[in-house]
Parts: C-alpha cells; structure tokens; sequence
C-alpha cells in the first residue's frame, strides 16, 4: 500500500511540476516573440498535464476508455514537444514531419489493437516504451551528431537517449521479468522511468527557454549581419568577415583580391522608374552576383548600389576572369522592370598581404580603380596595380 502511495506521490509531483512549468513558459512567452514552436510547447505540457492527471482517474473510469486515452494523451503530449524543439532549432522539414505523422499513426493503430485484442498492462507499457523511443531517437541523434550544435544542445541529445534507455529497459521488464507489471508497479525501472520523466520535463522546459534564447540572439544577430533588402552581408560584417579572410591569407601566404562593385547609372534608374524599382534591381542585381560566386568568396552590400567581393586563393589573372564573368552576368540579366538594362563597373586590386595591408586600405585602392572604370565609359574592369 505505501509503495502504492508512493507512486501517486510521484504523479503528484509531475502534476504539480507540469501546472509550475505552464506558468513559467505562459510568463516567459509573454514578453518573448510569440511564434509556433512556443506556441507547440505550451500545447504539449497542457496535455502532458492532461495525461498525468488522467492516471488518477483510472480508478473511477472503465479501463476500456482510460486507458487508451492515457496512451494517447502521453503520445502526443511527447509528439508535441519534441515538434517544438525541432522547430526551435530549424530542422523540422518536410520528411521529419512526414516520420512522425507515420509514427504517431502507427502508435496509435498498434496500442488500440493491444488494447482491444490483448489487453493486458504489460503489452501496453512495452507498447508505448517502444513506440516513445521511435519519437526521441531523432532528436537525440541530430543533437549529439550535429557539429554546429550549442552544448547546451548536446546536453539535451544526451539526455534524449539516457531516456530512451530507460524506456528500452521498462519495455523489457516489462515483456520479459515483470508480465504483471502496471503503472504502479514498484521496481527498479518504474522508479527509473518516473525520474527520467521528472529529469526530462523539468530539464526539457529549461532547455527550451534556454534554446529560445539562442534563437532570438540568433536571429537578432542575422539582423544585425546581413542586408534585409538583397539578403547578403551589410556593410560591418562583410568588412568584419573580410579582415578575417584577410588574417588567413597573410597567415598562409595566398593572393587576396578586393573587388568594387557599382550599378551604373543607379540614380536614373530610380529617378525614371521609383525607387521600388529601384529595390528590384538591386535584389537581382545582389541574386545575379551570388549565383556566379563560390561557397569561399565573401560577397557584401557596403551602402546604395556599392557592393563588394572577396575572393581568396586566386592570383590577378583568375581574378580578372571572375570579375569578368561577373560584368557579363549582369549584361545578360533580363529584367523587365529597366528597359534598357543595367550594367555594372568594377574595380580590382589583387595582392601577397603581409600585416602591414588593412581592408579598408584595399578599399581606398580598388576604389580609385572603380573611379577610374567610371571615368573610361562604365561597363567594364579596371586593376590597380599595387606596388609592394
């Protein structure tokens, strides 16, 4: 009886702890951006509160109907959460959402046949271990695998299978030592069970504050880095990312290059079409030169229509290919907001660096190329040739 006893304290317990972490979210959620993720969790812990709570009622109710409706309860309370957290981390795509619709379909369909044909308590506890473990597995791995993870994101992966051990092992006992074994059996692994779901949604809620957090600063930081009208990097990151390139090839002794870009005649296209227009074509403008990049060069909008590339590795002659192949991209964007096009001028200056060479040095040099391809007619690539 006080084993009993004990076992509803512990459900007590996770009541009490789902109604604290409810209120603690709800609060936190309402000076925090309110988003889906946020939105998916909160659903998750009020009906994990609804599961834990149905429990109580097992003894009031035909087993017939409790007890599915538990299963079902618990199933998707953990569907939820962890939908939550992929969200949170941007990695719920198309075919993770398709693995668990499949999963949460096949739970359920699996557990109503044991309830229906064989019913009995230790089928239905290895069923739903199993079929939990099929539900963290997931994010476990993508957490613990995943090199640009946070540690607080491993933390939590290494939580995931800690858990889904123990719910390997309770479906085990379960089918194995222990055929008589219910939710209130008192052994080793029901105890285990309860403290790894205490761990899990005291740790679970924390994480997920700690993970929308990461979040924001991240998308703050995307705010604060890239240009929100083409996308790409804004005038202090891409000179910030620039220096970093910069120290590298000093380091390893490669050809850096500097690249200027200016739309010609920008302010006729704004003066004669607006400056919605305008905005387009800096947009395609901004998509035409990123397409004609590599994964290494460092692309960036320095302000209006001046824009900037550096590339790595390359000496002057494979620059000035690329520079090239860049103008004769953009003569060839079709647009049909400009008629009669757009071009663009570009001045390059390739060099050895060595730690006397600053970027805004390299700036002021291709600049004066810039001016100079401007002067000759637009259109075209000038080289300043730097002189050691």
């Amino acid at each position: 009886m006080s084993s009993l006893l004990e076992i509803r304290t512990l459900i007590y317990l996770f009541i009490s702890g789902n109604l604290f972490i409810l209120l603690l979210i709800t609060n936190y959620r309402s000076t925090a951006v309110k988003d889906t993720a946020s939105t998916l969790f909160i659903r998750s812990k009020e009906v994990q509160l609804l599961f834990w709570c149905s429990i109580l009622l097992w003894d009031y109710l035909p087993h017939a109907l409790s007890i599915p409706l538990s299963n079902a309860l618990i199933l998707g309370g953990c569907c939820l959460e962890i939908t939550a957290l992929l969200l949170m981390m941007g990695i719920l795509g198309p075919k993770i959402k398709r693995y668990y619709i499949i999963l949460s379909v096949l739970s359920t369909i699996s557990f109503s046949i044991i309830a229906l044909f064989f019913n009995h308590s230790n089928l239905r506890i290895a069923c739903t271990s199993l079929w939990s473990i099929l539900f963290i597995v997931y994010p476990a791995y993508h957490l613990t695998v995943n090199k640009k993870a946070t540690p607080l994101q491993k933390i939590l992966g290494v939580l995931f299978y800690v858990f889904a051990a123990i719910m390997l092992m309770r479906a085990l006992v379960a089918l194995i030592w222990e055929p008589e074994m219910n939710v209130f059996s008192t052994n080793l692994t029901q105890y285990l069970y309860y403290l790894g779901m205490y761990l899990l949604f005291i740790v679970g809620a924390a994480g997920f504050i700690l993970l929308s957090n990461e979040h924001s600063f991240v998308k703050l930081k995307r705010i604060a880095s890239y240009d929100d009208l083409t996308g790409i990097l804004n005038r202090g990151a891409f000179l910030q990312e620039a220096e970093i390139k910069l120290e590298k090839a000093v380091r390893e002794h490669a050809y850096f290059s500097f690249l200027l870009l200016d739309l010609d005649y920008f302010k006729q296209v704004n003066d004669t079409y607006g400056h919605d227009t305008g905005d387009i074509v800096l947009e395609e403008f901004a998509s035409t030169i990123k397409d004609n990049l590599g994964n290494g060069d460092l692309f960036g909008r320095l302000g209006g229509e001046e824009f900037a590339v550096i590339l790595c590795g390359v000496d002057e002659q494979s620059c000035d290919q690329k520079a090239e192949a860049l103008r004769e991209a953009i003569m060839k964007t079709s647009t049909n907001k400009v008629q009669q096009g757009y071009t663009v001028s570009i001045g390059v200056i390739t060099i050895m660096p060595d730690q006397e060479i600053s970027i805004n040095k390299l700036y002021k040099l291709s600049d004066k190329a810039l001016y100079q391809a401007k002067q000759e007619g637009r259109n075209r690539v000038i080289r300043y040739r730097y002189v050691y």
